[in-house]
């Protein structure tokens, strides 16, 4: 009896320790990537803003068919593919943000067009939002996050860049 009442306050230590730990990890986190450009704003955003060109850049959707799609100006800005509901939730000139949700938490992704000082091109920039709850398996898988999706979005980027 000893050992079972040993056992399980050391549980419940180890699970206040990671709870604790886990709360000074933050909540939001955003997985960000940047390239230089030499092409014109407009071409390489188009390619954004219009979810069916996405087969052409988006890395995992060169053989996704698209369903429930809602085409507005003649671009497709709501669609599902693979069970992800994806929608553009906004569109400047300079900027697009994507959100895409499987299942109860959405994943917001964006890119971005600036003007790159340094040398006469565009800074083009994506990242991704996530969201996350405040269990501590949760938070402590997130520090996976940026190796894993950083690439993705690298992959993308260079994409658009061709």
């Amino acid at each position: 009896m000893r050992y079972i009442k040993l056992i399980l306050i050391s549980a419940l230590v180890f699970f206040a320790m990671a709870c604790v730990v886990a709360f000074f990890i933050p909540s939001r986190i955003r997985v960000f990537r940047m390239t230089s450009l030499a092409s014109n704003r407009d071409s390489v955003l188009n390619q954004v803003r219009d979810l069916s060109q996405w087969k052409k850049w988006y890395p995992g959707f060169e053989n996704v068919v698209l369903s429930d799609e809602l085409v507005k100006d003649g671009r497709v800005i709501k669609a599902t593919a693979n069970g992800i509901n994806l929608a553009i939730s906004e569109s400047t000139d300079s900027s697009v943000v994507v959100s895409m949700q499987k299942g109860s938490s959405p994943i917001v992704s964006g890119w971005q067009i600036n003007k790159d000082e340094r040398n006469d091109s565009l800074a083009l920039q994506g990242y991704m939002d996530f969201q996350l709850k405040w269990y501590p398996w949760e938070k402590f898988s997130s520090l996976m996050l940026d190796k894993s999706y950083g690439d993705f979005i690298t992959r993308g980027l260079n994409e658009l860049k061709k």
